[in-house]
């Protein structure tokens, strides 16, 4: 019995190392974090994924919320939508300076195609998202928009 909790021990703080894992480059920040999308297997909690800056910005908004409402993001700014279908992903070149990088990234959602630009920094030894952005003339947005503008309306 020791044996198997000792070995079941083992496997769940492997799976937190691997998921609290740094991403040495854009690219491979980008690939782990969209996994999901097309496995369905996500984490209850993607703020490994963020910068200190966003995350900072979902605590606001989350403590901001009523309990029982829906905060200011009201869709899944990483797929530009309420659903998902992700066909024809793509990771575009990283333009890096210095400590961060804007990268582009493509996908068809449905039969829409979607183009965002993440904006990333490099800290705590890893590449982390600092915000998301979308151009689409039906729904341009910029991520950390939404929050400033949910929490001047409050």
């Amino acid at each position: 019995m020791r044996l198997v909790l000792l070995a079941a021990s083992v496997v769940l703080a492997w799976g937190g190392l691997a998921h609290a894992q740094s991403y040495d480059t854009p690219e491979a920040l980008l690939e782990a974090f969209y996994e999901p999308y097309f496995s369905g297997e996500f984490a209850e909690d993607d703020a490994v994924f963020r910068s200190e800056r966003l995350n900072a910005l979902y605590e606001a908004d989350a403590q901001s919320t009523p309990a029982g409402e829906m905060g200011a993001i009201e869709f899944d700014p990483y797929v530009n939508g309420q659903d998902y279908e992700l066909t024809d992903f793509a990771i575009g070149e990283p333009l890096i300076e210095g400590d961060t990088a804007t990268v582009e990234v493509s996908f068809t959602n449905f039969s829409d195609p979607t183009e965002l630009t993440y904006e990333l920094v490099f800290e705590d030894g890893g590449w982390k998202i600092d915000d998301v952005a979308s151009a689409n003339p039906d729904n341009a947005y910029r991520l950390s928009e939404i929050f400033a503008e949910a929490q001047a309306a409050d």
